[in-house]
């Protein structure tokens, strides 16, 4: 009988998470790529509102510090606010697979090439807010190349974030590589 019921129970969890894969919850985030440069996070993921259609976004969020008290080297407090502004990459994979490929073209554009892009706030919980739209200039450093600085409005403040040409091949990589291991994800 025990063997029956844990038989029972592993096929009930076999497939409910079958069915998760299938549908995403409303106002939750699955993440489906992520990377990091230079203590930045970047990420790729799907989101559907309550009452739309789902998406996917390239998230551009970080934290800044704001202050910090050091004593002896140690940092006793310090205040940070996070941000994130999400561009809208497309409602399905093709569509997002563009907006990536829109994304690395333009770092063979000249430098102060500027596009907007859509996109949409994040609230503390991970939920996506209001729209809002973020400014991309191309810019040329001294050392490192060409590197997209993305400007958005964070509350009564004007944020930057900076996207390099190998963050975004590695999140168009981790982007397909999720596609083939979650196929029932992205359909």
């Amino acid at each position: 009988m025990k063997k029956i019921l844990l038989l029972v129970a592993l096929l009930m969890t076999a497939t409910m998470s079958v069915q998760a894969q299938k549908e995403i919850p409303a106002n939750l985030r699955v993440e489906v790529a992520e990377a990091e440069k230079d203590d930045a996070n970047y990420s790729i993921f799907i989101y559907k509102d309550a009452d739309g259609p789902r998406g996917y976004y390239l998230s551009l969020g970080g934290t800044s510090q704001l202050f910090s008290i050091s004593i002896g080297g140690f940092t006793d407090f310090s205040v940070e606010d996070v941000f994130e502004t999400c561009l809208w990459l497309g409602a399905t994979t093709d569509e997002a697979f563009a907006a990536l490929d829109t994304l690395l073209a333009m770092y063979d554009m000249d430098a102060g090439t500027v596009r907007e892009f859509q996109g949409r706030t994040s609230t503390r919980t991970g939920r996506l807010a209001e729209q809002n739209v973020a400014r991309c200039e191309v810019v040329k450093r001294l050392v490192g190349g060409k590197r997209l600085l993305f400007s958005f409005a964070s509350g009564r403040y004007q944020c930057g974030v900076y996207l390099t040409k190998g963050v975004v091949k590695q999140l168009r990589f981790g982007l397909k590589s999720n596609m083939k291991l979650n196929p029932k994800l992205h359909r």
